[in-house]
């Protein structure tokens, strides 16, 4: 390193050098040649010209402006350029020898100047005389010599000039290979010592070399190798522990590995468990998830890594062990939260949906046929003494019609308000009895389009009667596996239902929707508050209302697998969709 940095040291230093006296050459002397080239070329032009003036007679209007006056002021701008250059080619170099040329060349071109004043002092004086007609007082003799004069001292000044460029660059030559000698000589000796001292280096570190690749083996798993080393010096020492070291990292090796694969099967089989359940499940450590199965990134939307949804946080951060979650999906959730280490927490979540809908489903069955069977023996206790009346109603009326054929006693509009009344609780108990004896739904090919026209045919003096239009507005649906008669009968209770509630104006429409069939129905009536009530049995709006309606409608679609959805707010109409799968 000592020898190759003095081998550098000394080409900078022997480079510096030439590059002093090249930049010398580019930025002082050659500028310096231009100029002085320049000048040679207008002092050959003023002497062209003052032949011309001497020779020829003066010719009046010439003035001081005359050809060998101008190319004089060139000159005298050239010489200025010219000590510029000199000058600042004295900032380049600190050489003593360039130093006193550059004097020298400076004080040729003052010599060059002076004499180009005396010329310029001449020149004026015989243009003035020949503009004032005295051409016989000119010495032409005089000018001439002046002109000679000047074109030897620019000459001079050239020489000078051309000369110091070719001193310059020969020494700047023979500097440039000398420099090159002494660096090639000294890189050979710096070679030379380095190989040497590589030589060395590579003996010494044989064992280290051996040690190196047992390490590398060592490193790849590889626990054969040994490394010999004789001696007693640290290398071999170092040798001698490696070789214990490696017998004991093989024994560990060979139980880790043993102690990995029945975890790494554990594992798997942990993991395939886990995996395969229904539940989602998923465990929370530091406010991240650190494991999810399957069912957990499907119906939540987490991620390993990645936080706690909103509503499964609320109850972490509550405490709470238990809790019945609605999903992102809409499905309802039963989450158990489970502590786990400090501060983590394992939570599952099964879905319920269908458990809790099957629940609700069975208590209102239930519930529906306990009020079935006692509204059967109601119903079975009152008709008769209904029909009793309705048959005696009418034996009065013949009786009436002849005591006053004219129907002009109060004794008919008694008789009439009875007969209504009787009416009215014969359709009740007609209700009734629907509710407590439907008979389960017998699914056949069904066409939706021609059991909506029925419906609306059927009920068209009705709707007619009170005044209430009904548009129909119809998507062509393929057959469908239903129970017409129940559907026609769930139909008609809507529309009954939105005619009696007091409607205007009604839309049944008919649509096919991801899969399932929608027979929907909008009124322009009064709408209702409770909509969530209103599937309930007995539940009604209306004065005269049984509130049974929408509740075997409901049935007949849960008979469907379906299900009713309704839609209302007061003074907004009501909407009501009958959905149910299509199956074909």
């Amino acid at each position: 390193m000592l020898v190759m940095t003095l081998a550098m040291a000394t080409l900078v230093v022997q480079y510096q050098a030439v590059s002093r006296s090249q930049q010398l050459i580019t930025d002082g002397y050659l500028p310096l040649a231009k100029t002085v080239a320049r000048l040679t070329t207008w002092q050959a032009r003023i002497d062209s010209d003052v032949r011309k003036l001497l020779v020829d007679e003066a010719r009046p209007g010439t003035g001081p402006r005359s050809p060998a006056t101008i190319f004089a002021d060139k000159l005298e701008d050239e010489v200025a350029i010219a000590r510029q250059h000199v000058s600042r080619s004295q900032k380049i170099t600190t050489d003593p020898e360039e130093l006193a040329a550059l004097n020298r060349i400076s004080v040729q071109l003052g010599r060059v100047g002076s004499h180009y004043d005396d010329y310029q002092r001449e020149t004026r004086r015989i243009l003035e005389l020949a503009e004032a007609g005295n051409p016989t007082e000119v010495d032409r003799t005089s000018l001439m010599r002046l002109s000679g004069r000047l074109g030897d001292e620019v000459q001079t000044l050239a020489q000078q000039v051309d000369g110091r460029i070719a001193l310059l660059t020969a020494k700047t030559e023979g500097a440039r290979q000398r420099a090159t000698l002494v660096a090639l000589g000294l890189a050979i000796v710096a070679i030379g010592v380095a190989s040497v001292l590589l030589a060395l280096v590579l003996f010494a570190l044989q064992p280290i070399g051996r040690l190196t690749d047992q390490v590398q083996r060592l490193a790849a798993g590889d626990y054969s190798g040994r490394v010999e080393v004789r001696g007693d010096d640290e290398i071999s020492v170092l040798a001698t522990e490696f070789n214990t070291m490696v017998g004991a990292l093989k024994a560990r090796d060979e139980a880790l590995v043993d102690r990995a694969e029945e975890l790494n099967v554990l594992s798997r089989y942990l993991a395939s468990v886990v995996d395969s359940l229904q539940e989602g499940l998923f465990v929370l450590e530091d406010g991240s998830i650190t494991l999810a199965n399957p069912a957990a990134r499907e119906v939540w939307q987490v991620e390993r890594g990645g936080g706690m949804p909103e509503a499964l946080d609320t109850l972490v951060a509550q405490g709470v062990s238990r809790a019945e979650l609605e999903s992102p999906g809409g499905r309802l959730h039963e989450v158990r939260l489970t502590p786990f280490g400090e501060g983590g927490w394992v939570v599952s979540a099964a879905d319920i949906t269908e458990a809790t809908l099957a629940k609700e489903r069975l208590a209102r069955s239930e519930r529906l046929a306990l009020v079935g069977q006692m509204l059967a023996q109601i119903t079975h206790e009152v008709r008769n003494p209904l029909n009793a009346l309705s048959l005696n109603t009418e034996m009065l009326g013949d009786e009436l019609t002849q005591l006053d054929p004219g129907r002009d006693t109060e004794a008919w509009d008694i008789l009439a308000l009875i007969a209504s009344e009787i009416e009215r609780l014969t359709n009740v108990t007609g209700h009734y009895l629907q509710l407590a004896r439907r008979p389960p739904a017998k699914p056949v090919q069904q066409d939706l389009l021609a059991l909506v026209r029925d419906v609306e045919r059927l009920l068209h003096p009705d709707l007619e009667a009170h005044g209430v239009s009904l548009e129909l507005d119809l998507q062509p649906v393929e057959p469908v596996l239903a129970d017409g008669n129940q559907l026609r009968q769930a139909l008609l209770n809507v529309v009954r239902n939105g005619m009696e509630a007091g409607a205007r104006r009604m839309v049944l429409r008919l649509r096919v929707t991801d899969g399932d069939v929608e027979l929907g129905l909008h009124d322009d009536g009064p709408g209702m508050a409770d909509v969530e009530k209103a599937t309930d049995p007995f539940y009604s709006t209306k004065a005269t209302g049984t509130g049974l309606g929408l509740a075997i409608t409901r049935q007949i679609l849960e008979d469907h697998d379906g299900h009713v959805v309704v839609t209302s707010n007061p003074g907004e109409g009501t909407d009501i969709a009958l959905v149910f799968p299509i199956r074909t």
